[in-house]
């Protein structure tokens, strides 16, 4: 399965970050995937894992940077330019009259590619309902 790697910049939207993450948790959770997050030195890491029968997904959402400029990444897969072991032997068996294996790896694909269009959507909304959200905390303190 190929790679999904996207990163987004945002500048000067005065966004704080930790409500942010908290915002984007749930668009996983509604779509049947298990989160964790930690917090690193420059930000915070969403790790989603599908709780889907026979839909191993693996997604790790960064967050990164400060309020006025950050990055959002989404990454999926394995590593750029290999492929899965599931897809190599899909290929090996549809010479041997099979393809199951690469069926179910298109049909993969197709789910990444619907969820990660859905994702940034979601993405975009948040931000946009966030704008300032910094500045407000400061505000509440």
């Amino acid at each position: 399965m190929r790679v999904n790697e996207v990163e987004i910049q945002w500048l000067e939207k005065n966004v704080d970050l930790s409500i942010l993450v908290e915002h984007i948790r749930p668009f996983f959770h509604n779509t049947d995937f298990e989160t964790s997050l930690e917090e690193v030195q420059e930000g915070y890491v969403i790790q989603a894992v599908s709780k889907i029968p026979n839909l191993q997904l693996r997604i790790n959402v960064n967050v990164l940077g400060g309020p006025n400029v950050f990055t959002v990444g989404f990454f999926s897969g394995g590593k750029r330019g290999h492929l899965s072991s599931s897809t190599v032997a899909g290929y090996l068996t549809s010479a041997f009259g099979g393809g199951y294996l690469i069926i179910r790896e298109a049909e993969k694909r197709k789910v990444l590619d619907m969820l990660e269009s859905r994702f940034w959507k979601h993405v975009q909304i948040q931000v946009a309902d966030l704008v300032n959200s910094a500045t407000k905390k400061k505000e509440i303190k």
